[in-house]
């Protein structure tokens, strides 16, 4: 139910909290409106709308030293793989021009998002559009709360002025 909804409005709402965070980025997409392809890509590996969810495993798979069965109950962090060094380099930093476009975000093989292209290009008119129609945009608060879930990471509300 929540798939193509909520999971595009949080990559709406974490994306511009973020540019709005990061003004030299912001600025940076302003200037040149062909980034929004790659800045969304940044967005999702930076803030994952999904940060955890669960997969069965299906075989024996050995990880860290330690054996997962078939029918043990696994849970992946995309918020964490999507912030892994070895895959990105300077991972905790937001960058729009980043070509590593490796993120985690829309899983892979049979469980790969069937929404995948349409959250693309959601994220890119929404968020283009916004930062057009509003280039003033600014946060009115530093204490922004998230909802409580970590599988669908968003926010309450984003209060902002333009």
């Amino acid at each position: 139910m929540f798939a193509g909804h909520e999971t595009t409005s949080n990559l709406i709402g974490n994306g511009t909290v973020v540019l709005l965070e990061n003004p030299e980025q912001k600025k940076l997409l302003q200037e040149d409106g062909g980034l929004i392809g790659s800045a969304v890509e940044e967005l999702l590996r930076f803030d994952s709308p999904v940060h955890k969810t669960t997969r069965t495993a299906s075989a024996d798979i050995e990880i860290g030293g330690k054996t997962i069965k078939p029918g043990d109950l696994i849970s992946l962090c995309y918020g964490s793989a999507n912030r892994d060094e070895k895959q990105f380099e300077e991972p905790n930093r937001l960058d729009i021009t980043r070509t590593e476009d490796r993120h985690a975000y829309f899983a892979q093989g049979i469980h790969y998002c069937l929404g995948a292209a349409l959250a693309r290009m959601e994220g890119q008119i929404a968020i283009g559009t916004l930062l057009k129609r509003m280039p003033d945009l600014r946060l009115d608060t530093e204490d922004l709360e998230r909802n409580p879930s970590m599988t669908l990471w968003g926010f309450k509300e984003i209060p902002v002025s333009f």
